[in-house]
């Protein structure tokens, strides 16, 4: 016990000492796209449509890196112009962006990200499940974490999100969900780590409160070097507002996530409590995504993606069956693209997308079937 002074100054000493720096190195960025698309959802046409129609979206987009040995910071603001050439409407909507990666000390590591929308077009959202109606909509979502190394196998991360969605209607009502959570990631070997995680959630809709309490157990294992598992679970208590019914919800999410040299994937499924609908205070969700790219050479790349949701009513009434009801909604989505870059600076796109929601539940407006094709071509320039 005589020498334990010691590790315990070593260690915090370890704790606090600044990581290596050089000087950051800032750099501006500008992106400009150009496309040209055809549309068929008649409801972006206004009450005077009469089918789809051709349209013509511009969307420059400017930003700022910076970097040296402790920090990464990349953000970002982007205007989406959409003119419409059979109803001679046109639209602007707003994109921005803030990622940041922070080293404090060689134990120490704070990240955050942080993205905003006010669009026109609620399906453009990134986002399952918040197109209730064709109006323009607000949303944000934010998410800061410290992480720190307890030992040389564990670390610890206090996290906090934020998520806020508001449908730009007359009468409606912003939503919010905070989300802060303790987790504990042990590394048993070096392929293998496992964690535990504490998280409560509070929804907040139309001044009503509802909570929730939740662990769950975690299980990471690198497959390969580029291919890594993730598997998360664990119950969730959820309080319901005054004289609203409560109870508990499962929490599960699967995740396979590689990224390689030549081709990347992405995989998750899952059963969550949701909230920051703009329409109800929490939701279940049950979510499934797949998403992957492939480069052929360094110029010819394609690139795919479907996703589907079903939402209904907390705590979960109904979340097991597959029928649409009146208290559930759905939607999917898919697409996909080939790309072609003709240098660093330039590169050309072709996409087709089909996106639909139907079984709309509580809706904030008539919404009915929102299903619509997209047929689109389109030219990147990267100037700098």
């Amino acid at each position: 016990m005589k020498g334990d002074w010691k590790k315990w100054l070593l260690t915090g000493l370890m704790l606090t000492a600044p990581a290596a720096s050089a000087a950051t190195v800032w750099e501006p960025r500008l992106r400009i796209s150009a496309e040209e698309r055809y549309d068929d959802d008649l409801r972006l046409g206004g009450a005077d449509a009469t089918g789809g129609q051709l349209m013509t979206k511009l969307s420059p987009r400017v930003g700022v890196q910076g970097r040296d040995g402790r920090l990464d910071l990349n953000s970002f603001y982007a205007a989406d112009v959409l003119m419409r050439h059979g109803s001679g409407k046109v639209t602007l909507d707003h994109r921005g962006g803030l990622e940041l990666r922070h080293l404090l000390s060689r134990r120490l590591r704070v990240d955050s990200n942080v993205r905003v929308f006010r669009v026109t077009d609620p399906m453009s959202l990134p986002r399952d499940g918040l197109a209730r109606s064709t109006s323009p909509t607000f949303y944000t979502q934010a998410r800061v974490g410290l992480t720190g190394r307890a030992t040389d196998r564990m670390d610890v991360r206090v996290g906090y999100g934020l998520e806020a969605v508001r449908i730009l209607e007359d009468g409606q009502k912003a939503g919010y969900a905070h989300t802060p959570s303790l987790e504990l990631m042990y590394r048993t070997t070096r392929r293998l780590t496992l964690g535990m995680e504490y998280r409560y959630q509070g929804f907040l809709y139309d001044n009503e409160l509802s909570q929730s309490h939740g662990v769950a157990g975690t299980l990471r294992y690198r497959l390969t070097r580029p291919t890594t598992f993730i598997a998360r679970a664990g119950p969730v208590r959820y309080l319901a507002p005054t004289g609203e019914e409560g109870g508990w919800v499962p929490r599960v999410n699967l995740e396979l996530a590689r990224e390689g040299e030549l081709f990347d994937l992405g995989v998750a499924v899952g059963h969550d409590l949701v909230g920051a609908s703009g329409f109800a205070n929490a939701l279940w969700a049950d979510y499934a995504t797949v998403s992957l790219a492939r480069r052929f050479n360094h110029q010819l790349s394609a690139f795919g993606a479907a996703s589907f949701f079903r939402n209904g009513r907390a705590p979960g009434r109904d979340w097991s069956t597959f029928s649409s009801t009146p208290l559930v909604s759905q939607g999917y989505a898919v697409g996909g693209g080939v790309e072609y870059r003709f240098s660093r600076q330039v590169a050309a796109q072709g996409a087709v997308d089909r996106i639909a929601q139907v079984g709309v539940a509580d809706s904030a407006g008539v919404a009915g079937d929102l299903t619509r094709n997209v047929f689109a071509v389109r030219l990147i320039v990267t100037a700098w």
